[in-house]
């Protein structure tokens, strides 16, 4: 057929557009009360099997539309975000709409999308826990697509769905969507939604760590929880006391710099993903020791020994808040910040001076001393004005302040409980959103739901889960392949609406997804296989074991 552009078939204002859209979709929502993924076409062109996470909404009608992709217009507002957002968005978006290189002008006998109206009813909302992320998505069968959300973070998601939305249909040479008038209306289920990355069990380079977080984006996942230091090595430089990094570090080379970690934190957060930091402690902290054993319990200094701080020491708090307000004040700036609390060694504690100092404050067990330790830190998060994070043993093997949010992890503590007893909660089930166990399915962790047994009015108390990807067998060669596509099970989860639970209906969606980030340079393994499974002969991106 012939080609031509469509560059000037678009109204000519933008509330004329919006008009005459609206009425439109008030139409259609009159006739379509749901979507279903055969309603039009069959596989991997209809809208309904190329969205991931589901959408909270979705409905279209049957009418192809080509995209014109040498002509694509972002109307944009006037870039008031701090960063450039919208602009950097419009950018990287671009190159994600359209992949193929491609002259070929859109095909005549169809309808034409020419570009993309964005409205942003607040740009000046920061990123931060609770932000509103809804967005709501129309896309005509002619003319301009319109893209409106409160916030630009909202935008992002917005953006992402319709990237997945275009696709390149070889034939006939064009960008296409499938089914139109299309209209999406969308928000997460939770606003916490991460996956956490260890930089200490193996160091993980700049580059990498950016690919890690633009893929973050694709599954809508909106926190990196950052594990910086551990017992085998201290990640981080300190301006504060330098030697930490000196003497913990794997190498020379493997650490970062105050500027790396601000370069990271910058990029993630146009992106709009939150970094949060996680320095655990009072165990776990060999890494420190080596420079500084003088904060350690005298009972476990040897080289051999897991180490813990020593909560009778009172230097101990004056030297975590100058650590920890050096990193918090220079780069991280989010209001979160991860102190730990887990697997403990608390025989470390039972030495001389720490039994005098528990007999001198009346302490009558060693969870006595440990609830001392929390308390000291959450005392220093206090005076950081930041809200403090702690994995599960904090609530079992002590009384943290109210305000600290409890991280759940452990299969013998229940988030219903913690919940249950006025705390906030993160949902980390260690047997089926740990990512390092490799061997757990797609589906399992699919299974898996952060609001099992909550009641209703205690549910606000649930901020939101994460998968963690613990980096003991995991560096930079096998990252990707390990958290991918099994990481975008948790992804939906936390998105989607609860009543999207099954995995039949979610395979196909997830082998397309799963093919979208192969397109996009992400090493994902392939679907149903275990955790960095090679695949098993030739196939393509969507081979794999499937549950049917």
């Amino acid at each position: 057929s012939s080609l031509s552009d469509c560059s000037n078939t678009f109204p000519t204002t933008e509330n004329q557009f919006i008009s005459s859209a609206m009425v439109q979709f008030l139409n259609l929502l009159r006739t379509l009360t749901a979507f279903n993924a055969t309603q039009h076409l069959e596989g991997d062109l209809s809208p309904a099997s190329r969205i991931w996470p589901n959408p909270a909404h979705i409905f279209y009608d049957a009418t192809m539309v080509s995209v014109d992709h040498l002509n694509f217009a972002f109307d944009l507002p006037e870039d008031l975000t701090r960063g450039a957002v919208l602009t950097k968005a419009a950018e990287r978006f671009r190159l994600l709409f359209f992949p193929h290189a491609s002259r070929s002008a859109v095909p005549e006998g169809l309808g034409c999308l020419s570009g993309l109206i964005v409205t942003i009813e607040d740009q000046q909302a920061g990123l931060r826990h609770g932000v509103d992320e809804s967005y709501t998505l129309s896309v005509p069968s002619e003319g301009r697509a319109t893209l409106v959300a409160p916030t630009v973070w909202g935008a992002l998601h917005g953006l992402q769905t319709l990237s997945q939305l275009i696709y390149y249909d070889f034939r006939s040479k064009a960008y296409m969507i499938s089914s139109t008038p299309l209209l999406v209306q969308d928000s997460p289920r939770f606003p916490h939604r991460g996956i956490l990355i260890d930089s200490a069990r193996h160091f993980e380079p700049i580059p990498i760590l950016k690919t890690f977080i633009d893929t973050l984006t694709y599954a809508k996942f909106n926190v990196l929880h950052w594990h910086l230091t551990d017992d085998q090595a201290f990640a981080i430089e300190s301006a504060s006391f330098p030697e930490l990094g000196h003497e913990g570090s794997w190498s020379a080379q493997e650490k970062y710099t105050i500027e790396d970690i601000q370069d990271i934190v910058e990029f993630a957060r146009v992106r709009g993903v939150r970094v949060i930091p996680e320095f655990d402690m009072p165990g776990h902290t060999n890494s420190w020791r080596g420079s500084h054993p003088e904060l350690f319990a005298s009972a476990c200094l040897e080289e051999k020994d897991r180490g813990a701080f020593d909560p009778a020491n009172p230097e101990v708090f004056s030297f975590l808040e100058q650590a920890l307000s050096g990193w918090t004040q220079a780069a991280f700036g989010d209001e979160f910040l991860h102190l730990g609390s887990d697997e403990v060694p608390a025989d470390c504690w039972n030495n001389p001076t720490d039994l005098a100092f528990m007999g001198e404050m009346g302490f009558e067990y060693v969870d006595d001393l440990f609830n001392y330790f929390i308390h000291g830190i959450a005392n220093v998060s206090a005076g950081l004005g930041r809200q403090m994070i702690l994995w599960d043993e904090a609530w079992s093997n002590a009384k943290p302040p109210m305000d600290t949010i409890i991280q759940n992890w452990r299969e013998s503590v229940n988030l219903r409980d913690i919940i249950a007893d006025g705390y906030r909660g993160i949902y980390s089930p260690g047997a089926t959103w740990y990512l390092d166990h490799i061997e757990t399915a797609w589906w399992t962790m699919y299974a898996a739901d952060p609001m099992a047994g909550i009641p209703l009015e205690q549910q606000d108390k649930v901020l939101g889960g994460e998968g963690c990807m613990w980096g003991e067998m995991v560096d930079a060669s096998n990252l990707e392949a390990t958290v991918w596509p099994r990481a975008a099970a948790i992804a939906e989860r936390l998105w989607s609406p609860a009543n999207v639970k099954d995995p039949s209906a979610a395979e196909p969606r997830l082998q397309h997804f799963r093919c979208r980030l192969v397109e996009r340079g992400v090493q994902a393994g392939y679907v149903g296989g275990n955790g960095r499974e090679a695949p098993f002969g030739p196939g393509s991106c969507k081979q794999g074991p499937l549950l049917s």
